[in-house]
């Protein structure tokens, strides 16, 4: 019985914890309604205020066809910014991004490499923004920010392992009760 019971609580933590160690976000550039970029990040719960790239777990963005993760965009050294404010669920403008062309430059989220050939830089919106290893860039004008609709993986390995010992502790229970009555 007290198998049963710490299976189910195992189960039922799994199931409360797909939000109790991490918050994901979804972002997404537009301009006129078109998506020019997408990404993700996550941080830890219970981390607040304006949050850079150090406090955060994952990071992906996706601009003209190239992805870089938090891994990529902590070897780039300059104009490396990302502002995000928990209580305003919104990206701070660092009015005085730096690199190798100088200060002074704004940037809602940017990571460049020191030679400026890979890497992305986006101003406030409204505003532009440029993927540096296609060249290809262009116009901003909105910035969407929400909360992720699946859990992480982790989460569902441990709520699928949850299940599967409860499953396993009923089923050796029924196996016990049934060699019993024999």
């Amino acid at each position: 019985m007290k198998s049963v019971l710490f299976a189910g609580a195992v189960a039922l933590a799994a199931l409360a914890g797909v939000s109790a160690h991490a918050t994901t976000k979804i972002f997404t550039y537009s301009d006129l309604g078109s998506t020019v970029a997408t990404g993700s990040f996550t941080y830890a719960n219970g981390d607040t205020g304006v949050l850079g790239y150090g406090d955060l777990t994952a990071f992906t963005v996706t601009v003209s066809g190239v992805t870089y993760n938090l891994a990529q965009v902590a070897t780039l050294t300059d104009y490396v910014y990302f502002g995000y404010d928990t209580a305003g669920n919104d990206f701070v403008t660092n009015p005085n991004t730096c690199g190798f062309a100088g200060c002074g430059f704004q940037s809602s989220l940017s990571a460049i490499n020191s030679s400026g050939t890979f890497g992305y830089f986006f101003n406030p919106v409204p505003g532009g923004y440029l993927e540096y290893s296609t060249g290809r860039g262009g116009s901003i004008d909105k910035i969407t920010i929400s909360g992720a609709g699946t859990p992480e993986p982790a989460t569902w390995a441990l709520m699928l392992m949850g299940f599967g010992g409860l499953g396993a502790s009923l089923r050796a229970r029924r196996t016990r009760a049934v060699a019993n009555a024999a």
